[in-house]
């Protein structure tokens, strides 16, 4: 049998939009990868998955030059509300009003928006231009299927499922992104926790005619049907054209797809309108919370749902797996050109697995509210069902608040207790889902600014550490600088004259990582600037 081999610093299993992002953000940085994806190309089946691109994660997508494409996708004048009713043509219980992107605006606590853009259209975003990269090799049609890891590196075993062909990989690390039944992650021994089972839901893409659905609702991105027995289904627009993605919620048993009628449970939310639609696709799957318990082990990475696993109230899966990226990114840049320490990847785990565990907590609390108890009456005639009517109505729309409006959870998580991370003694704040306070705290998002020439504060991070200095002594920088070129940590000094940015950072003298995150902040420079550097490179003890 015929066997092709490939050398490349780091190998990625999995071609979905953890994997492309995390070839990205080393392309970025300079590290050659390449990505093995199964799949003869990318999205070429039309899956109902993620669909909302964070605040966070659209700064990425800033970093990579994606943020007019991604814009592009989701028309800017649809209006994101959801309503909560019995069915299209029922009774309307309440309306969370989420402004479109045209009214929305940029932030003040960022460069970038949130943004819709459905799954099967951001994919090709992204692998589009990983394969346009420099440093990016996109290989499709090879499937995983095991490995070894020395003290050196990882050799991989593949399969071209085209020619059965056998393809060996030598690697320096290898990232496992090949999603919840991840090959990689099973051959690493590494187990999933259950954390909560909820329920078996089965997910539709329909086309309908949006003039027709909008006559009996205005014009939503969202759609709640309530019932006796709490939330029994929901639609949410795709694309803005026609598309949408309909659940059926609830189920203690899977649905299997091929003898699972929905049309009776779209009929029930459609009403009698008599709308008539086309059912695309029917996918079921398990609504569960899993967490892999180690996120590294030797040379061997993981990353996205191939370690996290979420409920989608709240649209934190594939934005978790994309920090998981780019958190790892900078690191195996790091250890690929030497300078980073053995430390780094203990940390990845240590920073990046309570993040999974905090976005779970969010889901769980939203899905909680969908599927609440006490709406007995909600369908109910006369002064009674008027009065549950409001009241469940007043319930979602309260309880539902954070996750249609959840920017802390996307921008306020912290990297507590990390090894790699100084802390500076300051307390740690209020870890609030909806509201994002900016702070430079050791550990954190460094925050936006913008600067006298127009671009983001956030425009100078990427390609190494990055120090701020708000006016600090020649001889504390030159410490810095000089301790940081003894251990090979590429640094940049960014001068800040704008009293209010300084504010905002509160010292004089800020370090922030490659991915965005403050790692140390004071007045002066420490009395060992070596071992600073030690610390946030990963390399003592």
């Amino acid at each position: 049998m015929t066997t092709t081999h490939y050398d490349t610093p780091v190998l990625i299993a999995g071609g979905g939009p953890v994997g492309m992002s995390l070839a990205l953000d080393l392309n970025h940085m300079g590290t050659a990868c390449l990505v093995a994806e199964q799949d003869a190309g990318t999205a070429l089946v039309l899956l109902a998955k993620a669909g909302t691109l964070n605040e966070r994660t659209m700064e990425y997508c800033r970093r990579w030059g994606l943020v007019d494409k991604v814009a592009e996708v989701f028309p800017p004048d649809l209006a994101r509300d959801t309503v909560y009713c019995t069915a299209l043509d029922g009774h309307v219980l309440g309306r969370s009003v989420i402004p479109s992107a045209n009214k929305r605006g940029t932030p003040m606590v960022g460069p970038e928006m949130l943004r819709r853009c459905p799954q099967h259209l951001f994919d090709p975003i992204l692998a589009n231009a990983a394969i346009a990269s420099e440093h990016a090799t996109v290989r499709y049609g090879l499937r995983f299927d095991s490995f070894t890891q020395d003290a050196d590196g990882v050799t991989s075993l593949l399969t071209d499922t085209v020619t059965g062909e056998q393809v060996t990989v030598r690697s320096q690390y290898l990232v496992g992104c090949d999603g919840a039944g991840s090959q990689v992650r099973k051959t690493l021994g590494v187990e999933f926790e259950l954390i909560t089972q909820m329920d078996f839901s089965l997910s539709a893409m329909i086309k309908f005619d949006d003039a027709e659905l909008y006559k009996y609702i205005p014009e939503c991105e969202r759609m709640m049907f309530i019932g006796a027995e709490g939330t029994w289904a929901n639609m949410t627009a795709v694309d803005g054209h026609g598309l949408w993605r309909f659940t059926v919620v609830g189920n203690e048993e899977a649905l299997d797809p091929a003898t699972f009628d929905i049309n009776p449970i779209v009929r029930r939310a459609l009403g009698d309108t008599g709308i008539q639609y086309e059912v695309l696709r029917l996918v079921p799957w398990r609504r569960a919370q899993m967490l892999a318990k180690s996120y590294a082990l030797g040379r061997v990475v993981l990353a996205g749902d191939t370690v996290h696993t979420t409920s989608p109230t709240g649209g934190h899966g594939v934005n978790t797996g994309i920090g998981d990226a780019t958190d790892a990114s900078w690191m195996l840049s790091a250890l690929v050109a030497g300078w980073g320490g053995q430390g780094l990847l203990d940390a990845y785990t240590a920073e990046r697995r309570p993040v999974g565990w905090r976005n779970f907590g969010n889901s769980t609390q939203n899905y909680k509210v969908w599927v609440g108890a006490g709406m007995t009456n909600v369908v109910a005639e006369g002064p009674k069902g008027d009065a549950a009517r409001k009241n469940i109505g007043n319930m979602l729309t309260v309880g539902l608040h954070q996750e249609w409006f959840s920017q802390g959870i996307g921008m306020g998580y912290r990297y507590e207790g990390s090894p790699i991370i100084v802390p500076d003694g300051t307390p740690e704040p209020a870890d609030e889902p909806s509201n994002y306070q900016p702070t430079a705290r050791p550990g954190h998002r460094a925050p936006h600014a913008w600067l006298a020439d127009g671009r983001s504060l956030l425009d100078l991070f990427g390609k190494g550490f990055v120090l701020l200095n708000f006016g600090a002594a020649v001889a504390d920088v030159q410490a810095l600088t000089a301790a940081a070129a003894a251990a090979g940590v590429p640094l940049t000094v960014e001068a800040i004259d704008q009293p209010e940015i300084a504010g905002q950072y509160g010292q004089v003298l800020v370090l922030v990582r490659p991915d965005g995150q403050v790692a140390w902040r004071a007045a002066t420079a420490p009395a060992d600037a070596k071992h600073l550097f030690d610390v946030v490179r990963g390399a003592t003890a």
